[in-house]
């Protein structure tokens, strides 16, 4: 039997694997949120990385096409982004 990989399910489980993966402390993320000066890039990069194996291939573009709603849900208490959308 296949496990399915587990990936954060909340802004909090997201806030805490994000500020993991670019090694940041829960108060240097939401500061770089809050000055709009967050390493988007860097979390690209490490959404590619970490959830390449194992995962939908829908998974890494939904993150990517909301990466900002993603960092404003985990950081900013915001909505939840909407997940949705094509790739076309």
């Amino acid at each position: 039997m296949q496990k399915t990989p587990k990936y954060p399910q909340n802004p909090i489980e997201w806030q805490s694997a994000i500020n993991q993966g670019l090694n940041l402390s829960d108060t240097e993320g939401i500061m770089l949120y809050e000055s709009k000066t967050f390493p988007y890039d860097q979390l690209e990069q490490w959404i590619r990385s970490t959830y390449t194996e194992g995962f939908s291939q829908d998974f890494i573009p939904a993150l990517l096409r909301n990466i900002k709603g993603l960092v404003a849900w985990a950081y900013g208490g915001e909505e939840e982004p909407s997940w949705p959308g094509s790739d076309d």
